[in-house]
């Protein structure tokens, strides 16, 4: 099973935020689209994926953020909720690092589940 991540933000992410937070990871090499565009994948040298983030989706429902992930912090609406998978390997550490480094961009909350 992959860790996953969920990212709670007032703004939405797109493809050139994703590749800015993995500037600077040792492993990863690329950033790409994939599924027509529905997501985003950052990938190492070898084609091995590090992080995959989903395109947000905004909610505004009171109680909705609570109901589907419990263990986030309290957040404004409404809000972005993007969905990011990372594997649990090492090289997962690099996905979650490009993941936190993306909220931290974006002003927003991380939740990593294992």
């Amino acid at each position: 099973m992959p860790r996953e991540i969920t990212i709670l933000s007032s703004a939405p992410h797109d493809l050139y935020a994703v590749a800015d937070a993995a500037e600077g990871i040792g492993s990863a090499d690329s950033v790409r689209q994939i599924e027509g565009g529905a997501g985003v994948q950052v990938v190492d040298r070898s084609g091995r994926d590090l992080l995959t983030v989903y395109a947000p989706r905004l909610l505004s429902t009171p109680g909705e953020v609570e109901r589907l992930l419990p263990a986030a912090p309290e957040v404004s609406l409404p809000t972005y909720w993007c969905d990011a998978f990372a594997p649990l390997d090492d090289d997962g550490e690099a996905g979650v690092s490009i993941a936190l480094r993306l909220a931290l961009a974006l002003g927003a909350v991380c939740v990593v589940e294992d």
